[in-house]
């Protein structure tokens, strides 16, 4: 997912954060994957995955929104759709040597 298309589903038509979108984008990538496998083959299954894509994005808009630790609402380590995709991809993904 690139960071404009990130951006647009996150709703941010500003360029002042963008450092951190992508740090968060580049982290939230690793946690899912990592959390599925840590295979050295793993690429090849979440190139082009609109669940992957969506998980990022789930996770990098919370992570985003919770970025300021005096917000109101309770946080919350991963959000739960998040949460469904890596069982999901846990389920699927069959490691190609």
């Amino acid at each position: 997912m690139t960071l404009e298309k990130l951006k647009l589903a996150m709703r941010i038509d500003h360029n002042f954060d963008d450092d951190l979108i992508k740090q968060l984008k580049d982290t939230a990538e690793h946690y899912i994957m990592d959390a599925v496998t840590l295979s050295p083959n793993r690429e090849a299954f979440f190139k082009d995955n609109p669940k992957f894509d969506t998980a990022v994005m789930f996770l990098v808009g919370a992570w985003y929104e919770q970025r300021v630790s005096s917000i109101d609402k309770a946080l919350e380590e991963i959000p739960f759709g998040v949460t469904s995709f890596i069982q999901q991809f846990r389920g699927a993904y069959r490691d190609e040597v």
